[in-house]
């Protein structure tokens, strides 16, 4: 890797002569014309499954498998993320979780949604909380609660997590803009795959995307993948977020890495892979993604340059969960942001 490189470094990003010294990077200000680019780890704050592995259904062999196949793909850590399930189904995949460096805990996303904007997730199984998910809430290695605030218990659930130290992230929600202030103020300050499943915004009624665009505290999930999110849309919420707020993620499913035409009995559903994408075969929605956080990575630097997939992809997430500010890994790519390296620290 010695060479000069645009890179995230010790002063954010810029050109540096980075050299490996005795396993360790180094790096200095560049002065040449860069090699490449390195990048700290890439980490996922929402993945469902890839590569014909649902989180939900995996065991810990599986899981492990997973955790294999995404370092290959330049991940450092992710968070294994639930679906609206009965809480047996939820607390059985919570027990699969493998004691694993690069799992930094789950994301439930559900079952405290809206009927309104279920997207793929299971609507049968939507509920208000009640005591018998305590457990679940309670465990230390919940990390993001993907909620809405305007259902029946929402804001209490909010403010719970908000104690606790959980992120409460808004999303599958039909919350108005004063509703998601509200929640907001009790402690929410994420929202879940912007833009997708959500009230949208209006001129009259800025909806729950109003409040993440107007809101600077709050982090924003983005599945750019091109599918899920028109480019201007994605343009729109980079310009309007602070260059610290906006996540990349991947919302991959276990369809991500199955060739086009592949179906899959997913959450419920029948689903068929397309080109880039998953979805139900009874009304065509999208049922998640087939991107990987390197997909999301190397899209939003062909459309908004390295650096911004850098802070939206490895450095946000990482803030985003109080990781090491030392990666446990770096990534080297080609200026044209293919993945050639992968360098443990």
């Amino acid at each position: 890797m010695n060479g000069d490189y645009l890179a995230w470094g010790p002063y954010g990003w810029g050109l540096y002569g980075i050299s490996n010294q005795d396993g360790k990077l180094s790096f200095e200000p560049g002065n040449g014309v860069p090699e490449g680019i390195i990048t700290p780890g890439l980490v996922d704050v929402h993945i469902h499954g890839a590569f014909g592995i649902d989180f939900m259904s995996a065991d810990q062999t599986a899981m492990s498998s997973l955790c294999d196949n995404l370092a290959g793909k330049g991940y450092e850590a992710f968070l294994p993320t639930t679906v609206t399930a009965p809480l047996g189904d939820v607390e059985r995949a919570i027990g699969n979780l493998p004691d694993h460096p690069m799992v930094a805990g789950f994301h439930l996303e559900g079952p405290f949604i809206s009927p309104k904007h279920p997207g793929a997730q299971p609507p049968e199984s939507i509920r208000t909380v009640d005591g018998g998910w305590d457990k679940v809430l309670d465990d230390p290695k919940l990390r993001i609660v993907t909620l809405a605030p305007e259902q029946p218990g929402g804001l209490e659930l909010v403010r719970r997590l908000a104690a606790r130290g959980v992120i409460a992230s808004l999303g599958h929600t039909d919350a108005t803009f004063d509703e998601a202030a509200e929640a907001g103020l009790t402690g929410a300050d994420h929202a879940t795959h912007t833009f997708n499943a959500m009230r949208p915004f209006h001129h009259r009624e800025p909806g729950t995307v109003g409040w993440v665009l107007r809101e600077d505290q709050t982090y924003a999930e983005l599945i750019y993948d091109r599918i899920h999110v028109h480019p201007e849309s994605a343009a729109l919420l980079l310009q309007c977020k602070p260059k610290d707020k906006v996540v990349g993620v991947s919302d991959s499913t276990m369809a991500s890495g199955l060739p086009p035409g592949t179906e899959v009995q997913m959450w419920g559903h029948d689903c068929v892979v397309g080109s880039g994408s998953v979805r139900l075969k009874s009304n065509g929605a999208l049922a998640g993604s087939t991107a990987t956080l390197l997909d999301v990575f190397q899209n939003l630097a062909s459309d908004f340059g390295p650096e911004t997939a850098t802070r939206c992809c490895a450095v946000n997430p990482r803030a985003r969960l109080r990781m090491p500010l030392e990666p446990a890994r770096y990534l080297r790519f080609s200026m044209d942001f293919q993945l050639r390296d992968i360098w443990e620290c």
